[in-house]
């Protein structure tokens, strides 16, 4: 799921929450979304029933500062915690750079937790992967509550790979924070690790910064700054303030990988400049440029009508043209599995890897323009979002 952008220099990376039904992996999201500003968080999505607090999955963007150049997005998901929607645990899954498991502290769910412990080995295991050789770390949550196991035993039944592990409580937000520091350091490391990506070496005529200890202080201090503006001065929680400093914990966490990188890099590649500009009245107002980067088929055929209608002035046409032919898409791709209007088209979106935000925005569009409401750029963005998710389901 990771990948590096290296045309809008954007590291994006994939975490899951996963654990047992009711066990604070929902929770834990909502603490983090309170503790952001509005502008620097994307929207929670959950979709949710009576059986389950997360039926499909919750997805919550959130963007951190830049690290020696590159932006770096944290996607964060739960899974399903009930048995029984265990084929959408593994498509939430798939991509995963980095686990977080949540374990619910109670000793009478000592069992549950075993068992949704194994579930991950086993979900992971079909997908070719090995919690031991992935980053993870286990959050041993409710430890506000009465009757609890003793860290050391949960440590022997759900941690074998001496992953890091943290005591927290969802609802008062203690540890949270600290854990996602801790599973964003792992993450970036171990893309860092196996060459996904690397810092950004100085550029030509522009005096070097050293990459030694005064760079990485310098680093340091600049996200440390950076990420203190990018959250609330408010405690997260209206009536309990929370155990822990939120700019500090994700601070720390870049700022512990900033002066871990002590050697120079490489010069990083530069993207392919486009051979033509893409403005107003220019290639894609003339409907021929994006069609012509799929190979013939049946989404060709589409996005080129959608280019048509664009061509026309139809712009509300178009948009409700791409919603009809993502809907078909969705409906014939395997993520649907049985999910409702909603839940269909958004699941598959999730299993291709279109953005939560990119999503959202191109369902309100649609909306929009079913009843006739809809602007140029409404249109334009309809046709990168259709051919955007045809590259990705190839």
């Amino acid at each position: 799921m990771s990948s590096v952008n290296l045309y809008t220099k954007e590291i994006s990376l994939k975490i899951v929450y996963y654990g047992p039904g009711l066990g604070g992996k929902t929770s834990s999201l909502q603490y983090i979304h309170r503790a952001i500003k509005p502008d620097a968080r994307g929207q929670l999505v959950s979709l949710s029933t009576g059986i389950d607090r997360t039926l499909y999955f919750d997805f919550l963007p959130v963007k951190l500062p830049k690290l020696r150049g590159y932006t770096v997005r944290v996607q964060l998901y739960t899974v399903p915690g009930q048995v029984h929607y265990n084929s959408t645990r593994k498509l939430v899954l798939t991509g995963a750079d980095g686990i977080v498991f949540v374990a619910d502290s109670q000793r009478a769910r000592r069992e549950a937790n075993i068992e949704s412990y194994q579930n991950l080995q086993d979900n992971l295991r079909e997908q070719g992967l090995a919690l031991e050789r992935m980053p993870h770390l286990v959050q041993y949550n409710k430890r506000d509550m009465p009757d609890l196991m003793p860290v050391a035993e949960l440590e022997a039944a759900l941690n074998p790979h001496r992953g890091p592990g943290f005591e927290t409580s969802a609802a008062t937000g203690q540890g949270v924070f600290e854990a996602l520091k801790s599973i964003t350091t792992l993450v970036l490391s171990d893309l860092r690790r196996r060459g996904v990506w690397r810092a950004e070496a100085p550029a030509a005529g522009v005096e070097a910064q050293s990459v030694g200890a005064a760079g990485s202080a310098a680093a340091a201090g600049a996200l440390a700054s950076a990420v203190a503006s990018e959250l609330r001065d408010e405690p997260s929680h209206p009536h309990k303030t929370p155990t822990t400093d939120p700019s500090q914990s994700i601070a720390s966490s870049l700022q512990a990988l900033a002066e871990r990188e002590q050697d120079p890099s490489p010069p990083a590649l530069s993207p392919l400049e486009p051979e033509e500009k893409v403005v107003d009245g220019g290639v894609l107002a003339r409907g021929a440029a994006l069609s012509e980067i799929l190979p013939p088929g049946f989404m060709r055929d589409a996005v080129v009508s959608v280019e048509y209608l664009v061509h026309r002035g139809d712009y509300a046409g178009a948009v409700v043209a791409a919603a009809r032919t993502f809907n078909e898409l969705a409906r014939g791709g395997a993520a649907v599995g049985g999910g409702g209007p909603q839940e269909g088209p958004a699941l598959y979106a999730l299993m291709v890897g279109v953005s939560g935000d990119r999503y959202l925005r191109f369902r309100e569009t649609a909306a929009r323009s079913a009843s006739g409401g809809a602007s140029s750029a409404d249109a334009l963005f309809a046709i990168f979002f259709l051919v955007d998710v045809a590259l990705r389901s190839d």
